[in-house]
């Protein structure tokens, strides 16, 4: 009956489906010409060979599977791989990893209809299928089933409030998670509530995410030349009103070090503006940061303006507080991902919100390679102590949690190479 219901909304939504994504079009928020993978059929020629499907959602998905992918690629020339993703910003990280690679395909999800899915199997086949972290998609899942391909539900990311509201339909929450061949759950919280929605293989070894590969960043060291000489720490992935957190804490920092440097890198660029006007506005001079600017040595606060900067400034500040964690409402929906901060050798400041990556954190503070803060005094005390003891990379503690990753990673891999020899 739930089926039923599912696929009648699934009918009624498709052309105002179909509406807005022409609307997000118009507004560049889609790709100018493969937006029709989501709403049309399609044509695509399948490699010959094996055919691995990862999806994934976002960015973050995306940059978790990579080390699989790469894997895989150098294990054999046969193996080839399709990465379906929603968002336009991940399709661009995937053109910036995978764009030359002619073993590597992308195309849009499309839209969970019927006719549209039988048109992405006649195109792929994939010979084994990777969901990634919260991905449900109920009629490819049940197509999936049906043609009795391998099915990975990899790093699986079940919330409390998922939970809840997959669990208030129980009978068919059963058919929809007892289709996975296997479960990867990325939390011990997300496997007790696989298990509880009918899961049935399901193996816990930690968070693929700590198996991401740190980045080389190009040295850019002559950007951040003119403030060598002064005490600098960088905040990133700040959200809305956490700026004014960072403000906070550089007015006390600045109570006795008259040369502090404040660097924001915020979620969303797209708010840079009101940031800066929001920091004018108290007195502070501010410089917007674009990718090929030099950082002006005068200023109080550097507002970085243009995305794929994070890496070049874990490299040159150690210190680093992570944002959507500072304020209440992120209580349940809080915290963005230290591991990129803490494989770089950075030391993380974060606030009490970080339900997304809870086990994460704690690993990271157990291991005092990251502490938690709850309000702006704390961080600035915090700041000035390891200004004053000249933080330096801890070695072990990298070494530490290089093994920790490493072993998540071969264990993934154990059970993949299960499925597909």
């Amino acid at each position: 009956m739930l089926r039923i219901f599912y696929n009648l909304l699934i009918v009624l939504l498709y052309l105002p489906f179909i509406i807005v994504i022409f609307f997000r079009r118009f507004l560049k928020k889609e790709h100018k010409s493969k937006y029709k993978e989501k709403i049309f059929t399609s044509t695509f020629k399948r490699p010959e060979g094996f055919l691995f499907w990862f999806h994934v959602a976002s960015i973050g998905e995306f940059r978790s599977i990579v080390p699989i992918i790469d894997y895989y690629l150098k294990n054999n020339k046969k193996n080839n791989f399709l990465i379906t993703t929603i968002t336009l910003t991940s399709f661009n990280e995937f053109t910036k990893k995978y764009g030359s690679n002619n073993r590597v395909y992308h195309q849009f999800l499309p839209y969970d209809f019927g006719f549209l899915i039988n048109n992405f199997f006649t195109n792929w086949s994939p010979d084994i299928v990777s969901f990634v972290d919260s991905e449900i998609w109920p009629n490819f899942i049940k197509k999936i089933k049906e043609k009795k391909i391998p099915f990975i539900l990899l790093n699986a990311r079940i919330t409390k409030k998922s939970y809840l509201r997959w669990n208030a339909i129980k009978s068919f929450s059963k058919k929809v998670f007892g289709s996975f061949t296997l479960c990867m759950p990325s939390s011990k919280d997300s496997y007790n509530y696989l298990k509880d929605l009918g899961a049935k293989n399901i193996k816990f070894f930690g968070n693929i995410k700590f198996c991401s590969i740190k980045e080389d960043s190009i040295n850019e060291t002559l950007q951040f030349k003119s403030i060598s000489d002064r005490k600098a720490w960088c905040a990133i992935s700040t959200h809305s009103n956490e700026e004014d957190f960072c403000r906070k804490v550089h007015s006390m920092l600045k109570k006795s070090q008259k040369e502090i440097v404040t660097i924001i890198i915020p979620r969303h660029i797209n708010r840079v503006e009101s940031i800066f006007s929001n920091l004018k506005d108290f007195g502070f001079k501010v410089q917007v940061k674009n990718e090929n600017d030099s950082i002006d040595n005068s200023v109080d606060f550097v507002l970085v303006n243009y995305y794929g900067a994070v890496s070049k400034y874990l490299k040159y500040f150690k210190q680093i507080f992570i944002g959507k964690s500072i304020q209440k409402k992120f209580k349940n929906i809080g915290g963005q991902n230290p591991i990129d901060a803490a494989k770089m050798g950075c030391y993380i400041y974060h606030g009490p919100y970080v339900y997304n990556f809870k086990d994460i954190y704690k690993y990271l503070d157990d291991s005092n390679m990251a502490e938690e803060v709850t309000d702006h005094k704390i961080l600035a005390n915090k700041l000035l102590e390891n200004f004053e003891s000249n933080l330096e990379l801890d070695n072990e503690k990298l070494k530490k949690l290089d093994f920790y990753s490493r072993q998540i990673f071969d264990n993934v891999i154990n059970e993949y190479n299960k499925l597909i020899t």
